[in-house]
């Protein structure tokens, strides 16, 4: 049932003793945050805890905090932001104390709404969030204070045909702050087979445009475990859709100056690797998608059905399975996928029989599991400024 879910550090520690005190002092310094999800739903707890760093061959819960239900993991600066499912939508801020505790620091709470669904940071300041599970909407908040600053008016964007409307996905780049729109008729089908993006102003809080693409349709990612916009060397923008109807799945490009879909480029992932796919990852120079097994079970009911793939997004092409040996993964929930250096990728396989934390070597392409995970399915996973 982890598809449900979808919709819906350790240490270093430097001792000094004292006459006066047998206990040693323990200081930690907390360069990783990992979040872990126990549980069948709707009885999930999500468990986050601070890390050393990477370099432990199992990792339990026993030194992390609880926080209830499936949450989603952000990070920004020296903090991570979870955000459990359940109205009112609230993200919680945890920073970490002196022996790695992640501790609160703080929540945001948007009333009306059942969960965030996506998240930016532009600065220490300037945030923005999209909230669905009801009342739809985006709003601006201060990280430093958590406290909401505004609201991003969607008026403009909305379908009167759409009995819902999701804004799933977003990225900022030069001063725009691009969204994905979905829409929904009564049924929960998609109202057409069409990507839109919405293209935000910063500077104003407004909305410049709605652009549409039907060469792929479904801008439909949710949370942080499951990627679908990212950034190239260059500046370009990609943007996965998941298709449906007679759309594909596809990654679409924004070039960098440009507020509108590139028309001479676009990768058709079900004709590229055979069948459709979720996600989109760009890493040290290589990109990465999620394709699914069973075109009939996407969110995953009858157990993990994605595999990690990786494409040539120059030359719009498949270069194949990324492991053969890899398990099947929970995609639908978690494809997480960090780059932590420069010579390697590090991925969360999430899967029937095992959860475990893997590097991908890039100049070798060697494959080797790191960490496996006793605390359940990963869903964050990410490095401290």
């Amino acid at each position: 049932m982890r598809g449900l879910a979808y919709f819906s550090a350790l240490f270093i520690t430097a001792c000094s003793s004292h006459k006066d005190d047998p206990s040693p002092t323990t200081s930690v310094r907390v360069q990783y945050a990992i979040s872990n999800v126990g549980g069948a739903y709707p009885s999930q707890t999500t468990y986050v805890q601070g890390l050393a760093d990477l370099n432990v061959a199992t990792l339990d819960n026993s030194k992390a905090t609880e926080l209830s239900s499936f949450a989603s993991q952000w990070a920004y600066g020296g903090a991570v932001y979870l955000s459990a499912f359940g109205a009112p939508a609230t993200l919680t801020k945890y920073t970490f104390d002196a022996t790695g505790k992640a501790v609160v620091a703080g929540k945001l709470i948007v009333p009306g709404a059942n969960t965030f669904s996506s998240v930016e940071f532009v600065s220490s300041t300037e945030a923005y969030a999209s909230v669905g599970g009801g009342l739809a909407r985006v709003v601006k908040f201060d990280p430093s204070t958590l406290q909401t600053t505004g609201e991003i008016n969607l008026s403009s964007v909305l379908k009167s045909a759409a009995a819902s409307t999701y804004y799933l996905g977003m990225k900022a780049r030069d001063g725009k702050l691009f969204l994905g729109v979905q829409y929904f008729d009564k049924n929960f089908n998609p109202l057409d087979d069409i990507a839109h993006v919405i293209v935000i102003d910063l500077a104003t809080a407004k909305v410049d445009k709605l652009i549409n693409d039907s060469r792929t349709s479904n801008i439909f990612l949710a949370g942080s475990s499951v990627s679908g916009f990212a950034i190239d060397a260059a500046g370009d923008l990609y943007i996965q859709g998941q298709g449906s109807g007679n759309a594909p799945s596809g990654i679409l490009r924004i070039k960098k100056g440009s507020t509108d879909f590139d028309s001479s480029y676009f990768l058709n992932l079900k004709a590229a690797t055979g069948k459709d796919c979720s996600g989109l990852y760009i890493l040290n120079g290589l990109a990465f998608t999620t394709q699914i097994q069973d075109p009939t079970d996407p969110y995953e009911f009858n157990g993990p059905n994605f595999r990690y793939y990786k494409i040539d997004l120059a030359n719009q092409k498949s270069l194949g399975d990324l492991g053969s040996s890899l398990p099947n993964i929970f995609g639908s929930s978690t494809s997480i996928m960090r780059a932590f250096d420069n010579q390697s990728i590090t991925f969360v396989v999430s899967g029937k029989s095992e959860n475990s934390i893997y590097t991908y070597n890039v100049a070798s392409g060697a494959i080797a599991k790191k960490t496996s995970l006793t605390s359940g399915t990963c869903t964050g996973l990410d490095k401290l400024n």
